[in-house]
């Protein structure tokens, strides 16, 4: 079958009648071309005609007597009429064929490469500030435009470079080397102590030390000095050393005797939101915003595509747990190991270095509550630094009068 009987259609008859010679005779003397002409039986015989002859093949043969049947029908006219019979195939293949030349122009996909401490969702979100977003034609994504605009919105980055490929862009980037802040050596400081106390250690490393193991001290006195004698002269450094003392701190922590916890649950609901791109579209009523009696738990579930690729499309999904609020008596043993704790806890966070080697701790009920008054022999460290006048300063001054 050639393709021009293909795209016209061509059929399959049998035709049954007394003279078959002489059938195919007539047929092909009013123009109608058979082929494939084939024995069927007694008086019988099958042969293939164009599907327009159809009608005037009938016609003729019923003429001399005989009957014509269709048996098949072969080519694209009828392989394409039995296909608009079926409008969701040829819709779906029609929409596939769209998108196969339609999502090639367009960036649906957009990822982030060479970043360390710029994150990957500030870099995308600058991106879309610029042109460069979910849906954006890859024409007029133009990568010396957008570079200078990221480089402008985002100053940690040094490089930036757009690649599309098909559906998905890649943004190169490369950080700026950010040099490390060397100490600053200029000035005169010394090492004063932050509070009262006993010396127990020393180790000085620069300066000049003033104090001795074992000596008492007291806050802002100076414990290295950063002008050292030398005889002839004096030399101003930056002191450096640590120095460990022996303190006393004290403490009178509050805590009351009765609070609201939570009971049963009493109900829970879910609200539902669509997010597409930056914007959200709510399912519910009210702001969402749940009081001192909910839980809430709070989830996205993003449509991705198989090989990790996310769409910026997901449905949100917000929980709450609503629960009784009960009045809950703290016993005295349980506040009295809860501020122990904290008491401890809050101890440790304000020395610098060091730990509580003893504790007095006096625990006493008061009105509507409890009350924990400490005391605390620590040993830490005291000693911070300090910038001192330069003496050229002086020496100015002295010049001047």
């Amino acid at each position: 079958m050639d393709l021009w009987r293909s795209l016209s259609g061509v059929v399959e008859v049998e035709l049954v009648c007394a003279d078959p010679e002489n059938i195919l005779y007539r047929l092909n003397s009013a123009g109608i071309v058979t082929y494939k002409v084939q024995d069927a039986g007694t008086l019988c015989f099958r042969c293939f005609i164009k599907r327009s002859d159809l009608d005037r093949s009938k016609r003729i043969v019923q003429k001399y007597g005989g009957r014509v049947s269709c048996v098949d029908r072969k080519g694209i006219y009828w392989w394409l009429k039995r296909l608009l019979r079926r409008p969701v195939l040829l819709s779906g293949l029609f929409l596939l064929c769209f998108l196969s030349f339609y999502l090639p122009t367009k960036v649906l996909f957009i990822q982030v490469e060479g970043n360390e401490t710029v994150s990957s969702a500030m870099i995308i979100s600058a991106a879309a500030d610029h042109g460069l977003g979910f849906g954006s034609s890859r024409r007029a994504v133009r990568s010396e435009k957008l570079k200078n605009a990221l480089l402008g919105s985002i100053p940690k980055l040094q490089w930036v470079g757009v690649n599309t490929y098909g559906c998905r862009a890649v943004i190169s980037v490369r950080e700026r080397e950010v040099p490390q802040e060397t100490p600053q050596t200029e000035g005169v400081s010394s090492i004063v102590a932050s509070r009262d106390g006993v010396i127990q250690k020393m180790t000085v490393i620069k300066g000049d030390p003033v104090c001795q193991v074992g000596k008492s001290v007291t806050e802002g006195q100076v414990l290295i000095s950063g002008y050292t004698d030398l005889g002839l002269c004096i030399r101003g450094e930056q002191a450096e050393g640590e120095v460990f003392a022996l303190t006393q701190r004290s403490l009178e922590v509050l805590m009351p005797s009765e609070g609201t916890g939570r009971g049963d649950m009493i109900g829970s609901e879910k609200k539902y939101s669509l997010i597409i791109g930056k914007n959200r579209i709510n399912f519910f009523k009210g702001s969402g915003i749940s009081d001192t009696t909910c839980d809430k738990m709070y989830s996205e579930y993003y449509l991705t595509l198989p090989g990790g690729y996310r769409l910026p499309i997901a449905i949100a999904v917000e929980e709450y747990g609503r629960y009784h609020q009960t009045s809950v008596s703290i016993q005295g043993s349980v506040a009295q190991e809860i501020l122990e704790r904290q008491s401890a806890a809050y101890l440790s966070q304000i020395m610098v270095a060091g730990d509580v080697q003893r504790r007095w701790d006096h625990f006493r009920p008061v009105d509507g509550g409890y009350c924990l008054i400490g005391k605390y022999a620590c040993y830490e460290m005291i000693g911070i630094s300090r910038h001192e006048e330069s003496l050229s300063n002086y020496e100015d001054d002295r010049t001047d009068r």
